[in-house]
């Protein structure tokens, strides 16, 4: 059984590197800032089978995209929506946006 051991493994997709975090943490205090934390949470989340499809999608209209944005940044939202792990640790910082900035607005009594 030793060749079948590895015959169906998939492999773990790697943690997102400082500049990934980075670039998500932006991505996710921009929907913080616009009040839409919680909504993008709940997309991103909802939607995790369609990423990989979502990823093709991106490289079939990427000369489109190319318009709009930098070559760079669309090849690097793509590889991040393929990173499983990406995904979650946006989605955990869009979590925690959404908590710091309810903290700030919550009235205290006196």
């Amino acid at each position: 059984m030793g060749i079948w051991k590895n015959a169906f493994k998939i492999p773990e997709p790697p943690e997102p590197t400082p500049e990934e975090k980075k670039l998500l943490d932006d991505l996710a205090e921009k929907a913080a800032r616009r009040g839409l934390g919680e909504i993008a949470a709940f997309t991103v989340e909802s939607t995790a089978p369609l990423h990989s499809l979502g990823a093709q999608g991106m490289i079939f209209i990427e000369p489109a995209l190319t318009t709009l944005f930098k070559k760079e940044d669309v090849e690097k939202y793509r590889a991040l929506l393929e990173n499983s792990k990406a995904v979650k640790y946006l989605v955990s910082r869009l979590n925690a946006e959404t908590e710091e900035k309810e903290a700030t607005n919550v009235k205290k009594r006196p």
